[in-house]
């Protein structure tokens, strides 16, 4: 079975980029896993492209019914990974997503081939790309922040740290290539 690579880390680390990066890249043939939200679609989403948009009670019917390997309410929206669109992806080469990391432990549970990069970056510099997000408001702000020191205190449990501080994101990417590659060859299971 091909394996899943999930980028995980606190906001404004630059998960969104370093993920369409290595997508772009033609080496690996990754495929990305869309993610299924009860949050309506932005005037540039594209249904099936960038998100699945459910109601909030199909969202709910479907969980309840197993229908996610992982999903979790934040912001208070809901957010998952339906097991129909993981296993078609999986089908077609390896997935690199990205998630949180409580859901990346239950889809690693599920799937051992799963390899968890922790995307981690100096508090500053993340306080500051949220702020300067296009339509970041003041409380946005406020919750994002409170919830970045639970999700640097979960770095311990990826199977790899990688900093994304300011300048860095050429580098960045080159590590989780290189991570990518190793894992691809054949060297770590």
């Amino acid at each position: 079975m091909n394996p899943i690579f999930i980028l995980v880390g606190p906001s404004g680390v630059g998960k969104s980029t370093v993920q369409e990066q290595l997508l772009a890249d033609p080496v690996f043939r990754l495929v990305r896993a869309i993610t299924t939200t009860t949050r309506p679609p932005r005037p540039t989403e594209t249904e099936g492209v960038d998100f699945f948009f459910l109601s909030p009670d199909t969202f709910k019917t479907k969980a309840d019914l197993g229908g996610f390997v992982e999903w979790v309410e934040t912001f208070g929206r809901s957010y998952g990974t339906s097991r129909e669109e993981l296993e078609r992806k999986l089908a077609q080469g390896p997935v690199l997503m990205i998630t949180d990391m409580r859901g990346a432990h239950s889809i690693k549970a599920q799937y051992p081939n799963t390899h968890v990069i922790f995307l981690d970056a100096p508090r500053e510099d993340l306080e500051r790309r949220i702020r300067e997000r296009p339509g970041t408001t003041p409380e946005d702000l406020e919750r994002r922040l409170k919830r970045m020191d639970e999700e640097k205190a979960s770095a311990k449990d990826a199977d790899v740290i990688i900093e994304n501080p300011d300048g860095s994101l050429e580098m960045t990417v080159r590590k989780v290539r290189d991570l990518i590659s190793t894992v691809l060859s054949g060297r770590v299971h």
